[in-house]
């Protein structure tokens, strides 16, 4: 991986990471509360303290560990858009570690009706996952067309 890369890649977590903590700060200084008669909405919903507040974090560091090792690797097989695409990852999980050492949980903003409560870090999980899942069907559906290519 080249250092453009890695300084490009440092900045979008950064700039993630920054964004989430900032609507963070904003939304619980200025409690807003903007639900609507379904039940979708924004504004402080719950600050998730818990007991198990360090375990939380220590997986936190562990994955990012583990992400970070992953996406600086040189193999062929982890391209640019993977790399990208897992920063988000790095960023929920730097985000809500903070957010766990400073107020002792995660604090909660998004009201999605029959579902938890969220906040953007999590909504980055949400972008890593499908992100992760396009990426690897556009992976097989090349090493199909490979495949098809050689009969």
């Amino acid at each position: 991986m080249k250092d453009k890369e890695k300084k490009l890649l440092a900045v979008l977590i950064a700039i993630l990471v920054l964004v989430d903590q900032v609507l963070k700060i904003i939304m619980y200084n200025s409690k807003i509360q903007i639900i609507n008669s379904t039940g979708w909405g924004i504004g402080v919903l719950n600050n998730t303290k818990s007991g198990d507040n360090l375990a939380y974090i220590l997986i936190s560091i562990i994955a990012v560990i583990a992400l970070v090792r992953y996406i600086k690797s040189n193999n062929t097989f982890v391209k640019m858009n993977s790399r990208v695409i897992l920063s988000f990852a790095i960023a929920g999980a730097i985000s809500n570690a903070i957010d766990r050492i400073w107020n002792g949980g995660t604090i909660n903003y998004i009201n999605i009706p029959n579902f938890s409560a969220l906040n953007l870090s999590y909504v980055y999980f949400i972008i890593t996952w499908i992100g992760m899942a396009f990426v690897l069907t556009l992976f097989t559906r090349d090493r199909i067309r490979e495949k098809k290519e050689r009969k």
